[in-house]
């Protein structure tokens, strides 16, 4: 079965080595349409390797993703969205500046919301991208980075460096969930 994985990874390496742009290009474009972040950084630390370039690559395409995702979302996208339920969205339109830090940092560490309903959902809010980058850098970095790391050492066979990469996931999961303990629900403002 290791001849198998070995095989596989060597025949992604090498369709990564002939199209370089195209593994960039769909970290930033597909999952906008719902398709796992996840999935697409285990794939760049295959083809990439497992080193610090390959995460600060990752997260520059992250980061292209959710300028895209936010930017279609707090423009065409929110006219459409209006469009389409009316009056039941201005009260959500109706948040201050404060409350717009606390929904960020609560979407943003919320467990189990996938990346693109975030930055959909926080352009939809009026969020400003400056803050939902600002937010994101942190908690999307250990993810990026912990995926990416993991990806790479797996096929490499390089353990140490693999739980690493689990470690940093970890670790952004467990610091999402003592910030998320620190902006209870309750604290919310009423829409």
């Amino acid at each position: 079965m290791w001849s198998q994985l070995q095989i596989l990874k060597q025949q992604v390496t090498d369709y990564g080595e002939l199209h370089p742009g195209l593994l960039f290009a769909g970290i930033v474009v597909l999952p906008a349409f719902g398709f796992p972040a996840s999935a697409l950084l285990l794939l760049a630390g295959i083809v990439w390797g497992s080193n610090p370039a390959s995460c600060a690559i990752a997260l520059g395409a992250i980061f292209l993703n959710i300028i895209v995702t936010h930017s279609f979302a707090a423009g065409p996208g929110k006219k459409f969205v209006s469009r389409f339920l009316g009056a039941r969205l201005k009260p959500w339109e109706r948040f201050s500046a404060a409350d717009h830090a606390k929904v960020t940092w609560l979407v943003r560490v919320t467990p189990g919301i996938p990346l693109f309903v975030q930055n959909y959902l926080l352009g939809f809010l009026g969020v400003s991208l400056r803050q939902s980058l600002l937010v994101a850098l942190p908690i999307t970095g250990f993810y990026v980075c912990g995926f990416v790391l993991t990806g790479g050492a797996i096929f490499d066979g390089t353990w140490g460096l693999a739980i690493t990469g689990v470690c940093l996931v970890a670790a952004a999961a467990f610091a999402a969930r003592l910030m998320r303990k620190n902006y209870p629900v309750s604290e919310m403002p009423a829409p």
